[in-house]
């Protein structure tokens, strides 16, 4: 049965207001995401007479927002229904702001966006407290976060990652785990003034700050062995001119040392993170120089201790007794290769 012969039943039935019958053959089409179906019999339902309550508004609202990837066009209409609403004295659900807004920063401009805020603003619609405000000031940053969070989607054809990015739109408090776990190990590796930025960021502007976004994509790729994928996602950061901490650089290397053949790689972003005056700590470090030592052949040993040398010329010193400790469980062989490359410098 179709959603217009299940609106004819209950029409010709009259068991339901019209308004109820509509409403839900419009939630049927936008529930199977034929958002000009369900857009064609809100027309009719108007033709018809019948005026819309709250909770159509809701449904029709957020099936044009969210299907505007389809047509551009649909962010106008939820717009203007979003507007409609305030007119006719209705307060649209936040659910219902956030995902407009969504919308127009994934397909409009800022200065769109400007232009929305101030009509809403102007109809005295205030968003609850727990969500996220926007603000003249942060409005450009707040939109290319937002618009990033539906490009991951869009652009990622791995499935596992794919599902991790959909769960931050839907949960954002994922990302706000992740930036405190962020937080966390700068304190631990002696970068507090990266914390504190950090920190800042987020308690002025009320959103994630895009290298805990950058990182955790990078991490989403590494979760699943997607080790080029997490060394394409780190380009791109650099590419959208997000500049990573040292935790991205700690979480990258360690990721990238895990896969022999993206050895070259960590030591390329090991130095890398050395020339922006960060510190690796003993576990990224040593990962690197074990990544090296396990391949067994002497050219590899050869490149490793130019490694070494590399970073003694650039004023760090390997602190051979973190390193034990970092190898601990290791077999021994491992170890001992590992240590005789860094000790035959450090005694040299």
């Amino acid at each position: 049965m179709t959603p217009l012969t299940i609106m004819r039943f209950w029409c010709e039935l009259a068991v339901l207001p019209d308004v109820a019958v509509f409403t839900i053959v419009i939630r049927c089409y936008a529930y199977a995401g034929k958002t000009k179906a369900a857009l064609m019999v809100y027309h009719h339902m108007l033709a018809s007479g019948v005026a819309p309550a709250s909770v159509t508004y809701f449904i029709l609202i957020t099936a044009l927002a969210k299907d505007s990837s389809s047509d551009v066009t649909f962010v106008g209409y939820a717009k203007k229904y979003f507007l409609e609403m305030l007119d006719k004295g209705m307060k649209p659900h936040s659910a219902s702001y956030t995902t407009v807004f969504d919308a127009i920063a994934c397909r409009e401009s800022v200065e769109k966006a400007m232009e929305f805020l101030e009509q809403i603003q102007a109809k005295g619609f205030v968003p609850e407290s727990k969500i996220y405000q926007f603000e003249e000031t942060h409005l450009a940053e707040a939109m290319k976060g937002m618009k990033m969070y539906d490009d991951l989607v869009n652009n990622t054809t791995d499935k596992n990652v794919q599902k991790v990015f959909r769960t931050w739109r839907t949960k954002p408090g994922c990302l706000y785990k992740k930036s405190l776990k962020m937080y966390k190990a700068l304190i631990e590796d002696g970068s507090a003034d990266q914390a504190m930025e950090l920190y800042k960021h987020v308690v002025e502007m009320g959103i994630q700050p895009m290298v805990v976004v950058h990182t955790s994509v990078i991490e989403a790729y590494l979760k699943f062995g997607k080790t080029k994928g997490a060394l394409e996602a780190y380009w791109g950061m650099l590419a959208a001119g997000v500049a990573p901490n040292s935790y991205t650089y700690t979480v990258l290397i360690k990721g990238l040392t895990a896969d022999p053949n993206f050895s070259g790689d960590a030591k390329k972003c090991l130095l890398e993170m050395m020339d922006k005056g960060m510190r690796p700590n003993a576990a990224t470090y040593t990962a690197v120089i074990e990544s090296f030592a396990k391949q067994e052949d002497e050219a590899s040993e050869k490149e490793c201790k130019e490694l070494v040398e590399v970073m003694m010329g650039k004023g760090f010193v390997p602190n051979a007794k973190a390193m034990m400790e970092v190898l601990k469980g290791r077999p021994t062989p491992v170890i001992r290769r590992v240590m005789n490359i860094v000790l035959s410098k450090l005694k040299g």
